[in-house]
């Protein structure tokens, strides 16, 4: 079914494989402060059966607890939620939407709290017997990917940007080294490489949440070509990119959001095409 409205916005998962129409105004979005939608980080837009349809279906979608994502890049893209104000309600993620900038969505969003009944537990006192203690910890939702974070979060540059990719996962970064990162459930997870395949976004395959990315970076022969004195500055950069162990900061328990000095990177999406 085509939504009964003419402005129809084109929406899909980042990979292409579940795409949509919708019509209504991406001025009237809300957040949900509920455990999943908080981990997710969606910006919801209400809508309905007949002013929503779906384009394209390869079957990769998985649903948790209402919400709908694609199971092979991550990208959450409708919800119906189980309990609270927006129970019954049918809702898309608009960061699926095309051109969509949560950047500039402004403080003008409606904020919807959390029902009584989202009673999450917080992922805490995981670390082995005798190893060091983690200053923070954190998990997907479901709870089989957790992660411990071995240094304070404000000794870590907090990062984020708008690409088609980052804005869709609602992905705010930190990069500590991977000697202070544990990570356990990795066997629960499934990984989404992306652009030139030098990062994969990691995410749990029960939940969909986004809990870490891994950094792989290009092939270390493509830097012969360069002049000695710039190879050897160019490599130390690499080499340390290489080191880095990025988690997704929406992931770790306990941790304000808007408390975080959050360097923001308004690149956008240019260049993004999905694929037919």
């Amino acid at each position: 079914m085509t939504p009964s409205h003419s402005d129809v916005l084109q929406g899909n998962c980042h990979c292409g494989c579940f795409r949509f129409q919708v019509s209504r105004s991406l001025d009237d979005v809300i957040t949900c402060a509920c455990a999943l939608c908080a981990k997710l980080g969606c910006i919801w837009l209400r809508t309905t059966a007949d002013t929503f349809a779906v384009v394209r279906d390869e079957g990769s979608t998985v649903e948790y607890c209402g919400v709908k994502f694609c199971g092979n890049c991550g990208t959450a893209v409708t919800g119906e939620h189980q309990i609270g104000t927006l129970r019954g309600q049918l809702l898309v993620n608009a960061r699926a939407v095309q051109g969509f900038n949560p950047f500039k969505v402004g403080s003008s969003i409606e904020r919807i709290s959390a029902a009584p009944e989202d009673r999450r537990a917080l992922c805490t006192g995981k670390s082995e017997p005798g190893v060091a203690p983690a200053k923070h910890h954190g998990s997907c939702h479901c709870g089989k990917v957790w992660v411990e974070l071995l240094v304070d979060i404000a000794d870590l540059e907090v990062k984020e940007d708008n690409c088609s990719s980052c804005a869709r996962n609602a992905y705010i970064g930190i990069y500590p080294t991977k000697d202070q990162v544990r990570i356990h459930g990795r066997e629960e997870t499934f990984e989404y490489l992306y652009g030139r395949r030098f990062n994969g976004a990691v995410h749990c395959k029960t939940c969909g949440v986004l809990v870490f990315n891994n950094v792989y970076g290009p092939p270390i022969s493509v830097f012969d070509r360069l002049p000695p004195e710039r190879r050897e500055v160019v490599l130390a950069v690499y080499w340390k990119n290489m080191a880095m162990q990025p988690l997704n900061v929406r992931a770790l328990d306990g941790v304000d959001l808007e408390s975080l000095p959050v360097q923001r990177s308004d690149e956008g999406t240019a260049g993004y095409v999905v694929a037919d």
